[in-house]
């Protein structure tokens, strides 16, 4: 979408896509990026956390794109990234809340004697709830569902469907938590390079693009819970304390044990964006996601 829309509007600029994963491996993406070897990406957070530890703050965020360009989020994110060699643009995914995929049904917020699968975004989130974790790829969910070695995975709201989980998993947890997020990124010595109008440009289009983003993710999960409906799959919804005690975990808890001490030494800028989250976060907490605890256009809503 950001690259149509970019040709759309500034046709002097060109973008010569070179692949994904099959050209470089995501954990080396941004590497790739501050090298030079590449002008830019598109790079989920999760991908570049080890040489960028602050990244992992950008899921507990309670703002849309655009209100964190409104607020200064989106430039302290410029600045968090600066010292890495490359120029924060914006975000080309968002508005995707993670979930839990259970095989079987709980009846409280516990997960205690389940083994589920994990990223680095969710571990917390499921150790809290008294789960295992485990970290494992993508790849090889299926098969741990279809034997047992997890009794469920956390995801992003969209994707499941495409890797056959509704098979495997019989139920989705609400209130959803997070945000998935992933950020284009631009070599710091190219971005510098370019004239004032060109970086306009460009700053421009991300900032038209995000909210049709932000929308599309929203219908993309509306959709992907459809499906899992359509499967058979069912909804276990917490409310009052139980659902409160979700949204604390990860909102709270689970930002108070990311690694700040790492955080703060590479990014001082990380404790001004606590304190916008926080802020952003009131007395509300079943408010404070971006895409929702609910997905709309669901019967969630």
């Amino acid at each position: 979408m950001f690259r149509d829309r970019l040709k759309q509007k500034a046709p002097w600029i060109t973008i010569d896509y070179r692949g994904g994963p099959e050209v470089i491996p995501p954990s080396q993406m941004v590497e790739g990026v501050s090298s030079g070897a590449f002008d830019g990406a598109h790079i989920p957070g999760d991908y570049y956390s080890g040489q960028l530890p602050a990244v992992d703050l950008q899921r507990f965020t309670p703002f849309t794109p655009t209100q964190e360009r409104e607020n200064g989020v989106a430039k302290l994110y410029e600045d968090i990234h600066r010292p890495l060699g490359v120029q924060y643009v914006g975000h080309t995914h968002s508005g995707i809340p993670q979930v839990l995929l259970l095989k079987d049904q709980i009846d409280k917020p516990d997960l205690s004697g389940k083994t589920i699968r994990t990223s680095a975004a969710t571990t917390c989130m499921v150790k809290s709830l008294g789960g295992t974790p485990v970290d494992m790829p993508g790849g090889e969910v299926y098969t741990a569902l279809e034997r047992g070695v997890v009794q469920g995975t956390a995801w992003a709201s969209v994707g499941p469907t495409s890797w056959g989980f509704e098979k495997q998993t019989k139920f989705y947890l609400s209130p959803r938590f997070y945000d998935s997020i992933a950020n284009t990124l631009i070599n710091q010595d190219k971005w510098d390079s370019l004239d004032e109008e060109t970086q306009q440009a460009i700053n421009d289009t991300m900032a038209e693009v995000e909210p049709e983003v932000f929308k599309y993710y929203q219908e993309a999960s509306a959709k992907e819970t459809a499906l899992w409906n359509q499967a058979g799959m069912k909804r276990i919804e917490f409310t009052g304390a139980d659902a409160e005690k979700i949204l604390s975990i990860a909102y709270k808890d689970c930002l108070n044990q990311v690694d700040w001490a790492r955080i703060n030494q590479r990014s001082p800028e990380a404790a001004q964006l606590r304190q916008k989250f926080e802020e952003g976060y009131g007395s509300d907490l079943s408010k404070v996601v971006p895409g929702g605890v609910k997905i709309k256009g669901t019967d969630e809503s």
